[in-house]
């Protein structure tokens, strides 16, 4: 199977999206601009911002000197600390630093991760309506995996959702997409790779040897063993692959702080699907337990 890309905000978007966000690695502007503009060369075109790490827009905006803005979705996230309340001040304060910081000049996507949208105030709600209505955000959009979101799905006062989504994904995250889509929400998926899966065996034994625990449950890394077992593909490249196949989904989110993983994974949507992948998924999430499946 092959993957198109899709469209957000009436821009042709690539199928995957690369998230910068601070790890606490510290990082100098020359090394997200490195990290943006292979993403760029390797055809990826969106791209989001985790706000309030100067050193992280600054570099993203030397990356966008060479490219035209209107060919590239830019999304910028506010992070809620679960003190500060979510108010016009703060959103307008927000804003305007990002694009002061990137030169972006407006955001495709303003997002509220979880904790910012808990703490969202009446007046907040409506400076959101206010951005949009200014062009300075062009959709308004919650991320996160809990209950929360839900709600705000509910609301219906959002153009775009990021919601987890992998081969583990249980209903509950299932239908969370499935609701969102009926609401013609820009859905975006991240955490596509279940580190649970994603680490090789041996180095999955090695830690639970080093910590005294049981190893990994047949649950998890053993219905999943074709991961590690599939001639020419990483694991992490199935996982990526798998996510890709869900029609719901605008785009996936990946996340890399090493430009030759961008490389390899931005390679994986012009892949073909290994003959038998999605049998073998069905089959090993038939033998997972509920309890072991994400929600």
């Amino acid at each position: 199977m092959r993957y198109r890309p899709f469209g957000i905000s009436g821009k042709v978007v690539s199928a995957l999206s690369l998230l910068l966000r601070d790890t606490g690695r510290s990082q100098a502007p020359g090394a997200w601009r490195t990290l943006a503009v292979c993403a760029m060369e390797c055809g990826i075109n969106a791209f989001e911002l985790e706000a309030g790490v100067a050193p992280l827009a600054a570099g993203f905006r030397e990356a966008m000197e060479a490219v035209e803005r209107r060919l590239l979705f830019v999304a910028w996230r506010i992070i809620g600390d679960g003190r500060t309340p979510t108010d016009g001040r703060y959103l307008r304060e927000a804003v305007r630093e990002g694009l002061n910081q990137t030169g972006s000049g407006y955001f495709d996507l303003l997002t509220l991760d979880e904790a910012a949208y808990a703490a969202l105030t009446p007046e907040g709600a409506a400076t959101l309506d206010d951005l949009r209505a200014a062009g300075l955000a062009l959709q308004i959009g919650v991320a996160g995996v809990g209950d929360l979101v839900d709600q705000a799905v509910a609301t219906g006062a959002f153009d775009a959702l990021g919601s987890p989504f992998n081969l583990t994904s249980g209903w509950h995250i299932r239908r969370r997409i499935r609701e969102a889509a009926h609401l013609n929400m820009s859905i975006t998926g991240f955490d596509a790779f279940p580190p649970e899966l994603c680490r090789p065996p041996a180095q999955v034994a090695a830690k639970a040897a080093l910590f005294r625990r049981a190893g990994p449950s047949a649950a998890t890394v053993g219905v999943y063993a074709f991961l590690h077992e599939t001639r020419n593909w990483a694991a992490d490249e199935l996982c990526l692959a798998y996510a890709l196949t869900e029609p719901a989904l605008a785009c996936v989110q990946i996340e890399a702080h090493r430009p030759e993983v961008i490389e390899r994974l931005a390679a994986v949507p012009d892949r073909e699907l290994p003959t038998g992948l999605a049998a073998q998924i069905e089959m090993a999430r038939i033998d997972t337990p509920a309890e072991a499946r994400s929600a």
